[in-house]
């Protein structure tokens, strides 16, 4: 887990769209998206939070200039992402390079990183480009006040992957004219994830996925017959599978910007604490915290 990989600058839309409810400018997408994939073995999930939450802390205490969100899962087997992103590979670059030219700050990661290894039965990377061609209202997203996201991965067929851009603009018109305009951002596979699309939709609340059902017969008398038919061949011809899971995010585990902070203070919390050095660290770590009701 020590390489969040993870400029701010990126991390802060990567993920969806910008801060537009927020008094501050809206930021483009950056072109990379690193997420990190951690499985966790059954029934360690409370182990592995205690450990996870030492991390920002770290951050903090060596002045990390890199940033990330964590988020939990609330479908599937257990498990934790960690989402962080780059305008270009020359930034991951420059980041990983803060780590590696800090022999005693890398000592400190390794330390937890071990202690979280009891708990983890497998880490996998991958990297993303983003497709501003195929998302929608990034700039509506207000990411501070996303405490939940819905994550869908598409696994096309091989040679097949660019179909998906024909399946989206049907979803997409037929999404709008049913009068809905909900935020995501897709990103293409381009490393450990070939001939895949990923989707991220931000959500405030889980009444945005009450909001989806209840307009879904709006959404299929706009799509129409043809539509609907059109899609449904295409996905039999061209999609080999579809995992689309629901995600909290946890703020104990998140090494958030000032700005996300200020924007959510209640949910935020202040910023991480200072602990010791990982292997002295003893007791409990706080419990994640529920987002507030909507």
């Amino acid at each position: 887990m020590k390489k969040w990989f993870g400029s701010f600058a990126g991390l802060s839309l990567a993920l969806a769209g910008a801060l537009a409810a927020q008094q501050t400018p809206p930021v483009p997408p950056p072109n990379i998206l690193n997420i990190e994939t951690v499985n966790i073995k059954p029934y360690m999930d409370g182990p592995y939070d205690k450990v996870a939450s030492e991390y920002p802390g770290v951050s903090q205490q060596l002045k990390d200039p890199m940033h990330v969100l964590g988020l939990e899962a609330l479908s599937g087997p257990p498990r934790a992402i960690y989402f962080s992103g780059f305008d270009s590979f020359e930034a991951l670059q420059k980041n990983e390079e803060w780590l590696s030219g800090d022999a005693a700050s890398s000592d400190k990661f390794d330390a937890l990183d071990a202690r979280a290894a009891t708990y983890v039965s497998e880490v996998h990377n991958t990297v993303w480009h983003y497709r501003p061609d195929l998302s929608n209202n990034v700039d509506g997203a207000d990411i501070p006040h996303s405490h939940y996201w819905e994550v869908i991965v598409f696994h096309m067929r091989p040679g097949h992957a660019e179909n998906f851009q024909e399946m989206t603009k049907l979803y997409r018109d037929a999404h709008l004219k049913s009068g809905q305009n909900t935020p995501w951002s897709t990103y293409e596979g381009m490393l450990g994830a070939t001939d895949s699309y990923l989707v991220l939709k931000p959500m405030t609340s889980l009444k945005d996925e009450d909001a989806g059902l209840a307009h879904r017969k709006d959404f299929g008398a706009a799509l129409g017959d043809e539509g609907s038919s059109r899609i449904s061949k295409l996905s039999e011809e061209n999609v080999a599978s579809v995992e689309d899971n629901l995600w909290m995010v946890n703020p104990d585990w998140s090494y958030v910007e000032k700005s996300w902070i200020d924007a959510d203070p209640q949910y935020w919390g202040s910023e991480p604490a200072t602990k010791p050095a990982p292997k002295h660290a003893t007791g409990a770590a706080p419990a994640p915290k529920a987002p507030p009701a909507e």
